[in-house]
């Protein structure tokens, strides 16, 4: 898929909700950018720690050896919540 998406005066892009729903972006996610000679592509960064599971109604931190920042976990929390409204929502 092929979009054109103008980059304003101070040089700032706006993502189409499309794409930000797609690829699960919320404000605050980051994106990588890499960049050539004449090519740029971004990619979610993911940040969220992929070891917060789901145990009935609690979430649960299942990955052994592993850690996060407050910050990590609140962000994974965020994004659970963010789309079990959007499912609950029909997005």
């Amino acid at each position: 898929m092929s979009l054109l998406i103008p980059i304003d005066k101070a040089g700032r892009i706006v993502l189409p909700k499309e794409i930000r729903v797609r690829l699960q972006l919320a404000a605050g996610d980051l994106l990588e950018a890499e960049w050539g000679a004449h090519e740029l592509r971004l990619r979610p960064k993911q940040t969220v720690p992929s070891g917060i599971k789901r145990l009935g109604k609690r979430a649960v931190w299942d990955a052994p050896g592993a850690g996060a920042t407050l910050e990590e976990l609140g962000t994974s929390l965020q994004r659970g919540r963010r789309e079990r409204d959007q499912r609950a929502s029909g997005l």
